[in-house]
């Protein structure tokens, strides 16, 4: 077994079966183990700005995450997901590291679980505002 290897890209620079490897996983997580109803292909993959942070392991995407730029220069961590196996090793950390990284002294947010924040708080993440239901889950806003 391999190496995880760490990646980056707008989509314009990535191949087919990347953008399909990316988008399967989304779908398996958020559509298929979660229940979710939203549109997960949602028009913002393909906005200039947006970038895919991703990890795998000998062509297999074990984990994602796209980075969007909002009206305000803001930038917001989503769609977060991370292969059922491959979760608890630190690589949806890895990319949240990243994407961190990448937005310098830029503000971040990313919306996350309520369960999730002690996690998020690990990357200098806090909390920005009320908790709120959506697809279900009570999540919060957080802020970098």
């Amino acid at each position: 077994m391999g190496k995880v290897s760490y990646r980056y890209a707008h989509i314009e620079d990535l191949d087919a079966p990347t953008i399909y490897a990316l988008l399967r996983l989304r779908q398996e997580v958020f559509i298929v183990e979660w229940g979710s109803s939203h549109l997960d292909i949602d028009g913002r993959d393909t906005e200039p700005s947006s970038v895919h942070l991703w990890a795998e392991r000998d062509g297999d995407v074990l984990a994602a995450v796209r980075v969007v730029q909002e009206s305000d220069d803001t930038l917001r961590i989503e769609r977060l997901a991370t292969r059922f196996g491959a979760r608890g090793r630190g690589i949806a950390g890895r990319l949240l590291d990243y994407a961190v990284k990448m937005a310098g002294e830029r503000r971040l947010l990313i919306d996350v679980p309520t369960a999730l924040e002690p996690w998020a708080e690990r990357f200098g993440f806090v909390r920005a505002g009320d908790p709120f239901i959506a697809e279900g889950v009570q999540q919060v806003t957080m802020m970098h």
